[in-house]
C-alpha cells in the first residue's frame, strides 16, 4: 500500500469519525432543545404562581409585623 492509500484512507476514516460526531451532537442539541421548553415552561408556571401569592404574602407579613 502506497503513500497515497494509506493516506485516503485515513481521510475516509476522519470523515466518518466526524459524520459520527456531527450526529452525536445533532441527538444532543435536540434533548438540550427539549430541556430547555420544558424548563421555559415550568419557570413560566412558577412565575404566574407566584404572582398571584405576592399580595398575600406581602399582606401577611404586614399583619404579623404589628
Amino acid at each position: 500500500m502506497n503513500d497515497k492509500d494509506k493516506l485516503r484512507g485515513y481521510r475516509g476514516l476522519i470523515r466518518r469519525d466526524i459524520d459520527e460526531l456531527e450526529v452525536r451532537l445533532d441527538t444532543i442539541e435536540e434533548k438540550i432543545d427539549k430541556l430547555s421548553a420544558k424548563l421555559d415552561k415550568h419557570i413560566d408556571f412558577i412565575d404566574d404562581t407566584y404572582e398571584g401569592l405576592k399580595n398575600p404574602i406581602k399582606m401577611a407579613t404586614r399583619f404579623f409585623k404589628r
